[in-house]
Formats: C-alpha cells, structure tokens, sequence
C-alpha cells in the first residue's frame, strides 16, 4: 500500500503525524495472500487511533496548563497593581530615648517647665505688690477723704466763729454806748464834787472818789475799745478764711495752703499708685496668658511622639499628605518584597500624630507629612525601607485612639 501523511485538526496546534507503513509482504498468488493482507491491516488499525487520541488529549491537558499559569501571572500582576493604587506607602521610622530630636523635645520640655515655674513666681510677686497697692491706695484715699472733710471742717466752723464774733461786737457796741452814757455822767459828777470841794460843801476824799470812779469808767471804756478791735479782727481774719475756702481767686491762709499741698500731695501718690498698680495687673495678665501658652505648648509636645519616645523605642511611620487620604487607626500594615510583591501583614496603624513634619517619601524625595503611630507584630518591619499600609478589602480593624492619659496610663 502506498503511504502518505494525513494532517489531523487539534483545538491548540495542528499535528502531522506519520501514517504507519504496512510491513512489506511477499505478494503470494491467489487468494491466501489477499486475506493475510487485510487481518494485518486488520490489526494496526486501532493502535493507530488510541496513539492519535492520546496525542491529542496531552496537547490538550498542555495548553490548558500554559493558559492557566498565564492567566494566574496576568491575575496576580493586575491584583499587584491594583493593590498598589489602592495601599498608601510609608516610610518607617524608630524613635528611641537617645535619638536627637527627642533629646532635643527634653531640653525644650524642660526649658518650658523651668519658664512656667518662673512665670509663676513673677505672677506671685505681682500678686503681692497688687495687694500691697490696694491696701496703700485705701489709705490714701482715706486721707484725702479726711482732708476734705478738714476742710469743710474748717468753713464751717470759720462760719460759726464769724458768727459769734458779730454776736460779741454788737454787744461790745451795746457796752460801749452804756460806757459813754455813763462816763458822761461820771465827768457831770466829778465836776460837781470839784465844785463843791472849792465850795467846802465835800472834803477832798469824796472828791477822790469820784475822780477815781471816772477813771474806772475811762479804763471799761478802753477796754471795750480794745475788745471791739479785737473782735473786728476776728471778724475780718474769719472772712478772709471763709472767702479762701470758697473762692479760688481769694488769698489763701497758710494752714489752707498747707491742707491744699497735703491733698495734692495725697492725689499725686493715688495717680501713681494707682499707675504702678494698673501696670503690674497688666504684667499679670501677660504671665497669665504665657502661662496659658505654655501650657498649651507642653501639652502639644507631650501629645507628639517625640514624647513618648521619652521613655522607650517608639515605632513610627511617615506619610505623605498624597497617602494619607488612605491611612486611619485600625488600618493593616503591609511588607511587601521590593515593596510592590508578596506583602504580609506586620501590624496595624494605632493613631494619627497631628501636626506637619518634613521627611524624604518612600521615593526619597523630601516633602510634606504627617506621623502615624504603629503597633507591630514583626518589629523588624519597622528596620524596612518602604511599608503599605491598606485599609481596604478588610485589611482594617477598630482601634481605640490613644489620648494622652491613655498613653500615660499604658506606659
């Protein structure tokens, strides 16, 4: 028979097989040679089948084999890069008591309380000087109180004296004119009893008598005189000093001048006072508020991680504004080989550090951050130079944030 090659059709690739060649057989004549032919033929038949179905089921099983590990390869890369969009890369960061800037967060810590205490002190001494001033300023205003009511004082009983001095010379005045009516009529009677003495009708001793009752007369009428000038001089002293207490323009008394330089004295130490006093509140106020702002800025400090890592190794990461839309507590954190393939998981994200930080990115390019806290499972993570975090597909669990206290408490 003669041979040739038959093309057999796969679904994967086209195979051309060699069609067996029939073992050469002597051409017998007759009809027994015809019938040995056809049981050989007979015989190779069905080998040739099952060799053609098991070529093709293993080229089958091949191509089937080849497309699943293509497919796994184009499903794990497109899951990578799709990861890779969706996880946020951060750069992890070790913080210990011996680093630099938290020796530096220490001394300016300290810098601060000793500043506070200081203030304290200043606010105390001010408090002092504040109560002494009050109290000096009561004084003070107690004395010109009192001056002012000397004054009054003194018109008032400038005005009474006043009174009483008019009283006293009208009845000085009163005197003066029985004086003069009766020195009149003593002068009749001492010239009568001369008369009568030349006449011999008195002896000289009742003549004496009434020379001397005259003189008498003379001398009340002196007196009256006297106390009259008297009495107009008080008059006149009183209405000068009841015209300087009330007019400005009027001469002034000397014991008024020096109520006057007293009062202004007092008024002048009550404006002083009084400045020193406003100024020292003032100056309590500005400790008030330093102190309110050191406050502030210890607490700020002791809410940063430089803080905590006061007192131990404290494991940080920094990220990117342009990843953190993707970082939150409770978010899964990943190292992953090259960063980008075989991540594991080696923690997760236990609180956000407000506040700006400027740091190279996991590309090494320096830009602008914020800090996140991290509690890992593999510490050796944290040595890595690029971690994902990724709080997507279940990767993120519900972390307590930890306020100060909580901080303070857990260390």
């Amino acid at each position: 028979m003669p041979t040739a090659r038959k093309l057999v059709s796969v679904h994967a690739t086209t195979l051309v097989l060699p069609r067996p060649t029939a073992p050469a057989i002597s051409k017998p004549d007759g009809e027994s040679g015809n019938k040995r032919n056809a049981n050989t033929f007979a015989r190779a038949e069905p080998t040739l089948v099952e060799a053609r179905a098991h070529v093709g089921l293993s080229t089958r099983l091949g191509a089937l084999g080849a497309l699943s590990s293509v497919a796994a390869v184009i499903a794990f890369a497109g899951y990578s890069l799709y990861a890779c969009a969706r996880d946020s890369f951060v750069v992890p960061t070790i913080l210990s008591p011996s680093s630099e800037p938290v020796v530096a967060t220490k001394l300016r810590l300290g810098e601060l309380r000793v500043e506070r205490v200081r203030a304290m002190a200043e606010m105390d001494s001010l408090d002092a000087d504040l109560n002494g001033s009050e109290k000096a300023l009561g004084r003070l205003r107690d004395l010109e109180r009192t001056t002012g009511d000397a004054l009054h004082y003194t018109s008032a009983l400038t005005s009474q004296k006043t009174e009483e001095n008019n009283a006293e010379l009208a009845a000085l005045q009163q005197q003066k004119q029985l004086l003069v009516s009766m020195l009149n009529s003593q002068e009749q009677l001492t010239n009568r009893a001369q008369k009568d003495v030349e006449a011999g009708l008195i002896s000289r001793s009742e003549f004496a008598r009434q020379q001397q009752a005259l003189s008498q007369t003379q001398l009340a009428l002196l007196d009256n005189n006297r106390a009259t000038l008297r009495g107009r001089s008080a008059v006149d002293e009183n209405n000068l000093t009841q015209a300087a207490l009330t007019r400005q323009a009027a001469p002034k008394t000397p014991e008024l001048v020096h109520r006057q330089e007293q009062l202004i004295r007092v008024e002048l130490e009550i404006v002083r006072i009084d400045s020193e006093k406003r100024a020292k509140a003032a100056q309590r106020d500005a400790l008030v508020e330093r102190v309110a702002q050191i406050d502030e800025m210890v607490q700020q400090i002791e809410e940063r991680p430089l803080f905590q890592a006061m007192d131990k190794d404290l494991e940080l990461a920094f990220v990117p504004y342009t990843q953190l839309s993707g970082v939150a507590p409770g978010a899964g954190v990943y190292s992953c080989v090259w960063g980008l393939v075989w991540c594991h998981s080696v923690g997760v994200v236990s609180d956000l550090v407000p506040g700006e930080v400027v740091q190279a990115d996991p590309w090494g390019s320096s830009t602008r951050g914020e800090y996140a806290v991290l509690e890992l499972t593999d510490h050796d993570a944290a040595r890595a130079k690029t971690l994902r975090i990724r709080s997507w597909g279940g990767a993120s669990r519900v972390v307590a944030p930890a306020t100060p206290s909580a901080r303070a408490a857990t260390e």
